[in-house]
């Protein structure tokens, strides 16, 4: 009797980033997307299916592709790490994306954990769904400051990026997740020179 193949969990979250990198960006649909990759960049017809389902990972090159067309950025969608635009913060993003893992977490921890969260948020599984389900929804002020209460973090917590909440940085070995927190705190002028000693760095060794 053959086994259920285990499903790799790294693939899995990669696909979903790749899927709300599309989302955002404008293209509805799958195909909307692939119509640019088929024409100008000859990709099969199934390729992103297969990696917004987390069946395969895709290379750096696929991925500085990707980042490319949606304006995201590559390092979030192959690590949730850093920005997720390619340019300044998307506010509603990060919120979307600290939400969703947040509620993750909270689904680990049992229902109990849920159940306690959903009362203090005033809200249920139903309207909570409707924000992670859909990162264009808007997640208002007052909004993000009642969740944020109610996981007990501190006012503008929703609104930062969190590498160590990411269920797949999690998976890094800790000096690793140190590194890219670093890097994700800094400043765009530092982290462009933090880059340049980096390549220093080893050149030398």
């Amino acid at each position: 009797m053959n086994k259920a193949k285990s499903k790799d969990l790294t693939a899995i979250k990669i696909g979903g980033r790749i899927k709300q990198a599309r989302q955002m960006a404008g293209f509805k649909t799958q195909k909307d997307l692939n119509k640019t990759l088929i024409k100008e960049y000859q990709w099969s017809s199934g390729r992103l299916g297969n990696y917004e389902a987390g069946q395969s990972t895709p290379g750096p090159d696929d991925v500085s592709l990707i980042a490319k067309i949606t304006a995201s950025s590559a390092c979030w969608i192959m690590f949730g790490s850093g920005p997720i635009r390619s340019g300044d913060r998307d506010l509603q993003a990060i919120r979307h994306q600290n939400l969703v893992n947040s509620v993750e977490l909270l689904r680990g921890e049992g229902e109990s954990a849920l159940l306690a969260f959903y009362q203090l948020c005033e809200t249920n599984d139903n309207a909570i769904k409707k924000y992670t389900e859909n990162p264009f929804r808007l997640i208002g002020t007052r909004q993000t400051r009642r969740i944020e209460k109610a996981l007990a973090k501190p006012h503008g917590w929703l609104d930062e990026q969190h590498i160590e909440i990411d269920p797949v940085c999690m998976n890094f070995p800790d000096n690793f997740r140190e590194l890219m927190m670093i890097y994700s705190d800094l400043p765009v002028k530092d982290k462009k020179r933090l880059l340049e000693i980096s390549r220093v760095f080893n050149d030398l060794i």
